[in-house]
């Protein structure tokens, strides 16, 4: 299916039947992880009488799931994540769809020059590594750290002190009027950075003049074949009322 689309008065063609689904699956076992948390628990319901697994005898299955949108699922969050006021990201969202560009960078390893009072081991993605590669009226931003695609289904993140973005690089992708950044990390900052959250800050200009439509998802994962460029994003929430939900974004290649 060709769909013709106009954003910002460009003209484009987009196939929607050549999805690239940028979503990691959840699963119960050897799935990845962060946060410290487990994989997400799948448990059928069962009470008096009523058992909700047709394996053990009950007439359907009727399970329960407890997740960690932060830990162990892709996911989309608002300002509310950092803020003390309840911000639930499931309302902001006007429209799913978006002009989005991908780009691919290494992550370098820290030097004083780059930012002080880091860890010699730590990896950063610098102000100079994304500068000038951002393209007129992006409205998304896709980082791509990682070019292990294949990996990342049962990768656990824990204590591996992951490559970040610098302050500073957030500060400037908020600047060129990007509403929603995403990333194939388990965060933005750093694993231990003291509750600091500089680049979570620094993107929605917390505590300031904060642009609450600004949107952050994790955990994605990007085939290694798809190639930097401008893509339609679509950004699907799951409608549950919290600071952080599960999400599915999909992109499109623009043509």
């Amino acid at each position: 299916m060709i769909a013709e689309i106009n954003i910002n008065n460009e003209k484009f063609k987009v196939d929607l039947n050549d999805p690239i689904d940028l979503s990691l699956t959840s699963k119960v076992e050897k799935s990845f992880k962060a946060w410290y948390v487990d994989e997400i628990k799948i448990n059928p319901i069962k009470n008096d009488d009523f058992i909700g697994s047709v394996n053990e005898g009950g007439a359907v299955n009727f399970r329960e799931i407890l997740i960690n949108p932060h830990g162990n699922m892709t996911h989309t969050e608002s300002v509310g994540h950092i803020s003390q006021e309840k911000i639930n990201v499931n309302r902001l969202l006007k429209t799913n769809n978006f002009l989005a560009q991908l780009i691919t960078v290494k992550p370098q390893i820290i030097t004083d020059k780059i930012i002080k009072n880091n860890k010699k081991e730590d990896e950063i993605i610098s102000l100079e590594q994304i500068k000038n590669k951002i393209l007129p009226n992006i409205q998304a931003l896709i980082i791509r750290t990682q070019i292990n695609y294949e990996e990342l289904a049962n990768k656990n993140y824990n204590h591996t002190n992951w490559p970040f973005l610098a302050e500073s690089s957030a500060a400037y992708i908020r600047r060129k009027g990007v509403q929603h950044l995403l990333i194939d990390q388990p965060s933005i900052d750093k694993e231990f950075d003291e509750g600091k959250l500089l680049a979570h800050r620094a993107f929605w200009n917390y505590p300031n003049e904060i642009d609450l439509n600004k949107t952050i998802t994790e955990l994605i994962g990007i085939p290694d074949h798809i190639e930097d460029g401008r893509y339609l994003l679509n950004l699907t929430l799951a409608n549950i009322e919290n600071d952080a939900v599960p999400s599915r974004p999909i992109i499109y290649k623009l043509f």
